[in-house]
């Protein structure tokens, strides 16, 4: 290898300066295709033109001057490694490419960029057979067009790269000796990339405290998607879907409850990992409430936990303790509902002390800062409970709270959902 760099060094002055005239000659021209080549590459095809109706353009239409001697003398200095022959025609000139030179099958690197975790092997799939693809696509050239050809293979391996690689930015070098040819392709992320990834875990039927702790856990686990280009990561938004659901059923409160998990990925800058975790049977809830601007009211803790089989607008047997914290009295609810619309609940409760039933409709959407309300009603008894409230986070809501059994019957309670 050290023998391969030595020689890159050694490349001829007038390649260099043919690489440089090329590079001026297809930005200060804009395309014109007069006349037509063979003898290239497809991709190289488009730059070789260019050039060359560049300098076709520029020679005089002069009976003094052979055009068509002059145009095949330039091009012979300009493209090395290739005999050129221009064939004159009325309409357009016809140039024709043969390698004079030898063709050495390059050989293809590729150097990884340091990745952790999925994204590792990720990178492995998305480059299998890269290095093969290039070498192909340089089989039938010189070695010696490589000096002038490296900005038109650019080109074309940014096309590749982005189909594989989307979000990548990546490096070419070559290395040039009398036996063998060496290309190195190394890669880094656009500055578009990913600088955090948001867990947020949803569900009706899990306390608020288990899932608080599984968006704990969730942060490690998808610290190595930081740092990766956002649209490599929104390729591979379903491998980062399909890891997300299975690291949370291996955890003990999703699978001792049966949850279902669904997970939407948002690839973004700060990226949002969206899971829904619901039980399949069970729901089981725990909070404490405190009242402002009603007397006689005192802080309450609540326990509630429901059983619904699978079934049409899901059916759900519940029960629900609320325990007094100033005399620890216990108010006893046994109930039945359905959900006839989304997040809608509608049903009948027997409640304890007072051995009479309440109607209850209840609109809970399961993501927080969103609104929600509760409305409770016993014909026998003829009285109303209602609540209007707002889910601050997953813990916290505040409401406004009615009640018609008490001298205050209207005032604010909030609720801290354990």
């Amino acid at each position: 290898m050290r023998r391969v760099k030595r020689k890159t060094g050694r490349i001829s002055v007038s390649a260099r300066c043919s690489s440089l005239v090329l590079a001026f000659l297809l930005a200060a021209f804009s395309p014109c295709y007069a006349l037509t080549v063979s003898g290239v590459p497809e991709w190289l095809e488009g730059a070789v033109s260019r050039s060359l109706n560049a300098v076709w353009l520029e020679i005089p239409d002069s009976p003094e001057i052979d055009r068509y001697a002059t145009l095949e003398l330039v091009a012979s200095r300009l493209f090395a490694g290739y005999d050129v022959k221009v064939s004159p025609s009325a309409s357009e000139p016809a140039v024709i490419f043969s390698a004079y030179d030898e063709v050495i099958a390059p050989e293809v690197r590729i150097t990884a960029p340091e990745l952790r975790g999925m994204s590792a092997s990720w990178f492995v799939n998305d480059t299998s057979g890269m290095s093969e693809d290039v070498s192909a696509l340089l089989g039938g050239v010189p070695q010696s067009a490589l000096t002038w050809a490296d900005e038109a293979l650019r080109e074309r391996l940014g096309r590749m790269v982005s189909e594989r690689l989307p979000g990548w930015e990546f490096s070419q070098q070559i290395y040039i000796s009398h036996e063998a040819t060496l290309i190195t392709l190394a890669f880094r992320p656009s500055s578009n990339m990913v600088l955090a990834v948001k867990p947020s875990i949803y569900s009706r039927t899990i306390p608020a405290m288990f899932r608080s702790d599984l968006e704990a856990k969730l942060l490690p686990e998808f610290s190595p998607l930081v740092g990766l280009p956002v649209k490599w990561a929104e390729k591979h938004r379903a491998e980062i879907e399909s890891h997300a659901r299975e690291f949370l059923e291996d955890r003990h409160s999703v699978e001792n409850l049966k949850a279902d998990v669904r997970v939407n990925f948002h690839a973004d800058t700060v990226s949002g990992l969206e899971a829904s975790v619901n039980s399949e049977d069970f729901m089981f809830q725990v909070w404490v409430s405190a009242y402002a601007g009603i007397e006689g009211r005192y802080p309450e803790a609540g326990v509630f936990f429901g059983f619904g089989p699978p079934a049409r607008l899901n059916p759900e047997i519940y029960a629900e303790l609320i325990f007094s914290l100033d005399d620890f009295g216990i108010t006893r609810r046994i109930g039945g509902r359905f959900e006839p619309v989304s997040d809608f609940w509608a049903g009948i409760e027997m409640q304890w002390p007072e051995n009479k039933y309440f109607l209850r409709f209840q609109y809970s959407p399961v993501k927080v800062k969103r609104p929600y309300a509760l409305w409770r009603w016993s014909p026998e008894l003829e009285v109303h409970e209602a609540a209007l409230g707002y889910r601050i986070d997953e813990h916290v809501s505040i409401e406004l709270y009615y009640d018609s059994t008490g001298e205050d019957k209207l005032g604010i309670r909030g609720m801290w959902h354990l």
